[in-house]
């Protein structure tokens, strides 16, 4: 009997064990995270009497989806001169009884922040500390009071409607004691109009030509107060979801928008609060349906092509999808001054199934948002797909344009759970499509991936914070891609060590010698190692020509000042496009034979192999500059790799094999495995209670990755190693003998490992990991983002 046939036979206990795996997967990684606001009831501006020994000061941690919080959480206080040139402390915090007081030691102005230990999540005002009499101004509609720029933006114009219509808003003013305001004086610079009412100024905004401070000043007695802040020319006021939408989707080419409230999801929305709307509609299942912005997939598509010409013909299979769908659209500049947007009604799945105590997120038949697109899959994508490759994702902000900046936005797809995996389906929080574009003074968070950029040339990333990510806080690579001259002939060795010369596609036709090498790779059925390698490299090497990508960047991004936190596998990724042989000519056949033999609801488990879908992706280039810092410490015995690569082999093989031979996601794709004997070796592992790895980079293999990291402007070194993962070694090990039908189980168990390798290509995969302990127990301070944004 042949070995083919032999396997087929015996592949019928996948008939019973696959549809046994129709379940819901509840296993996951626990994940502590920090509080995810601040509240109080604190003015921009508030004053304190010096004459007062000390006032009470009152906030509370706010943590949406009760998440499982990580330590140093606990609410701190400082206090700190307004003016830096003033050296002796103007108010000083006391904590007695586990309560905060502000102590004033003179008159002056200070800044009062609450915060959580850890540094990140952040309230800050204004104080005045008074003797005899004070006035305050301050704007109406509150700040966000968690801004970085220590600017505060208004726009040219807000909307009436649709129309533009001069900016227009309310400052409040007090005077204490309430007899100087009959004395009040309030001028104004040349580009504004302010009109005086009981309590209040109207300020209106002038026609512009370029961008502009302006001030209003109010004088009484010798006391003295000033509200300062710029004016952004052709700059639209942003306060309500409906101006948020006609300023980017629903806007033929965008507006420069300037931020004037937050956008909070519902169950966070705090209605008493004149500086918060919610994203979307005041109801819990808010229908996104036209609000969204929808646009065909710029990244490779080719396999979806395919399937829906497949599925055209054939009704029992559904086609899919090549639109991506943006939260936002932002075509012009961005000012966000430190309000937040919170996508969490639109990205987050809208069901709750409750396990365990535990809160597991699961998809609702009208969740727009769904875990990315397929670049490819190795059997039915609608139903239990073997492999499934992934390309471009949903995005919460869309930069779809040139030479735009995006600076102080608090952007955040969802709430966090209690998992980095429950992440999976809510999408990027932040895709840039253009070039010369700038993100600044920002803080993005909680998505399967927090930034990305292809192909876009000279973005900046400068002063902001990542972090909380399922995979990676920054992905790059490129759209572009060289694709498969199957005119060109190579030479190419056999399993057998004889010489080959054809076009790849020739070489790997059913049975001809490269789907011969590959059945044998596949089998395990060959006695010499190094032959096999061979054998496969030169299959590589056809498809991979380094001279045709080598030096032609299609994309670079400088990475400045901003720090990485919390992602579930690296701080950036540069990708590049997956090219097994199974994607060139759907070679080996034998994984087409056997698994067309096998029906799930009778239907073939691989009804359809594309062909010819991929190439070589052209590199990119990160340059890391000033103080930038990797604060990206994970468990490293708790890596998950279930975002890269969606596989159903490891579930089906282990029902196949039984309890006792359970086989995972490390057998499947032994990445983890693999890294973090390399990292131990290397000394990449920080043991304390436990093993902790930091991954600032990582290279995508399995395709030829010819994309550059360069750290040499960076003002602190990162003491780091760099290390090859190479999957091909690790699998030429699995040999078994074929004849040997009692061990038939082991051998399928190997085919379907295996399969992910003919799939993604033999290239090794690099993790450039950090040594010793640099910021090991560190977290991120945004005292420090303040700081640098005022120099």
């Amino acid at each position: 009997m042949k070995k083919k046939n032999l396997i087929i036979l015996l592949m019928v206990p996948f008939i019973i064990a696959i549809i046994g795996l129709m379940t819901i997967n509840v296993t996951f990684t626990a994940f502590k995270g920090d509080i995810t606001s601040i509240e109080w009831k604190y003015d921009d501006v508030e004053t304190f009497s010096v004459n007062i020994s000390k006032h009470k000061l009152t906030a509370t941690a706010m943590n949406a989806n009760n998440a499982p919080l990580a330590e140093g959480n606990t609410l701190v206080w400082t206090v700190e001169n307004k003016d830096p040139s003033i050296l002796d402390p103007i108010a000083e915090i006391v904590v007695d009884g586990g309560v905060a007081y502000l102590v004033p030691k003179t008159t002056g102005e200070v800044i009062i922040t609450c915060s959580n230990f850890n540094g990140n999540i952040f309230k800050k005002m204004e104080a005045i500390i008074y003797d005899d009499g004070v006035i305050t101004v301050q704007p109406v509609i509150a700040g966000s009071q968690n801004n970085i720029d220590p600017n505060i933006y208004y726009g040219e114009y807000d909307l009436d409607g649709k129309n533009k219509k001069n900016a227009s808003f309310k400052l409040k003013y007090e005077c204490i004691p309430t007899d100087l305001s009959s004395s009040l004086k309030i001028t104004a610079t040349d580009n504004i109009r302010v009109e005086k009412t009981d309590k209040e100024i109207t300020v209106t905004v002038m026609s512009m030509v370029n961008d502009t401070d302006a001030s209003v000043k109010l004088e009484s007695g010798g006391i003295k107060a000033e509200y300062n802040f710029k004016i952004v020319k052709d700059g639209v006021n942003v306060y309500t979801y409906n101006d948020l939408l006609n300023c980017t989707n629903k806007s033929e080419n965008g507006e420069i928008v300037v931020l004037r409230k937050s956008f909070e999801s519902n169950v966070n929305h705090n209605p008493t609060k004149n500086n918060e709307e919610v994203f979307g509609g005041k109801s819990d299942n808010y229908n996104f349906t036209n609000d969204v912005y929808r646009f065909e997939t710029t990244f490779n598509n080719e396999y979806i092509k395919q399937w829906n010409e497949f599925a055209k013909n054939n009704s029992d299979y559904s086609s899919l999808s090549t639109t991506v769908i943006a939260g936002l659209r932002v075509q012009k500049d961005f000012y966000g001054n430190g309000y937040t947007i919170n996508m969490h009604d639109l990205t987050y799945p809208s069901l709750i199934t409750e396990i365990d105590g535990y809160q597991i997120p699961t998809l609702a038949k009208g969740d727009l948002f769904r875990g990315p697109l397929e670049f490819y899959t190795l059997g039915d994508p609608n139903n239990i797909p073997l492999v499934t490759a992934y390309g471009q994702d949903n995005i919460g902000m869309y930069v779809d344009g040139n030479n735009i900046l995006v600076n102080d936005i608090n952007l955040k797809n969802c709430d966090m759970g209690a998992s980095l995996q429950f992440l999976e389906t809510v999408g990027t929080v932040l895709e840039v499509n253009g070039d010369n574009n700038t993100i600044k003074n920002s803080r993005l968070t909680n998505g399967k991936n927090v930034l990305r950029s292809f192909s876009s040339n000279n973005l900046l990333i400068d002063n902001s914070l990542l972090s909380n990510s399922m995979n990676f806080l920054i992905t790059t690579g490129s759209n572009e891609y060289v694709k498969l001259n199957e005119k060109q002939i190579h030479e190419f060795t056999d399993s057998n060590g004889s010489p080959v010369k054809a076009t790849l596609l020739e070489y790997l036709a059913k049975n001809a010698a490269g789907d011969v090498a590959l059945t044998s790779f596949l089998m395990g059925n060959y006695s010499d190692v190094d032959m096999m390698k061979k054998a496969l490299d030169d299959i590589q090497n056809a498809t991979n020509d380094k001279s045709l990508i080598e030096g032609e960047y299609k994309g670079s991004m400088t990475i400045n000042d901003t720090y990485f936190y919390h992602s579930g596998l690296a701080s950036i990724c540069l990708e590049t496009l997956f090219n097994g042989p199974f994607l060139a000519g759907k070679s080996p056949s034998m994984i087409g034979d056997i698994f067309s033999k096998i029906n799930l609801e009778n239907r073939p488990v691989i009804p359809f192999v594309a062909s010819n879908i991929s190439g070589m992706s052209y590199p990119v280039t990160v340059d890391i500059t000033g103080n930038t810092r990797f604060y990206d410490y994970k468990d490293a015995n708790k890596i998950d790799l279930s975002g890269l690569i969606d596989e159903n082999i490891s579930s089906i093989a282990s029902a196949v094999l039984g309890e006792d031979k359970q086989v995972t996601i490390d057998d499947v794709f032994p990445l983890r495995t693999l890294l973090l004997g390399s990292a131990r070796q290397n000394g990449c592992i920080t043991s304390n209670d436990g093993e902790y790895i930091n991954i600032p980079i990582a290279y995508y293999g399995g395709s030829l990755n010819e994309s550059k990291v360069t750290f040499e402007e960076m003002e602190t070194d990162v003491p780091v190693a760099s290390l090859e993962i190479d999957f091909v070694k690790n699998y030429l090990k699995l040999q078994s003998n074929v004849t040997d039908t009692s061990n038939i189980m082991s051998i399928m168990r190997d085919v379907m490992v295996k399969c992910v390798t003919v799939v993604t290509g033999f290239e090794p995969f690099e993790f450039v990991c950090v040594k010793g302990n640099y910021l090991y127990g560190e977290t991120p301070n945004a005292s420090d983002l303040i700081a640098n944004a005022k120099e």
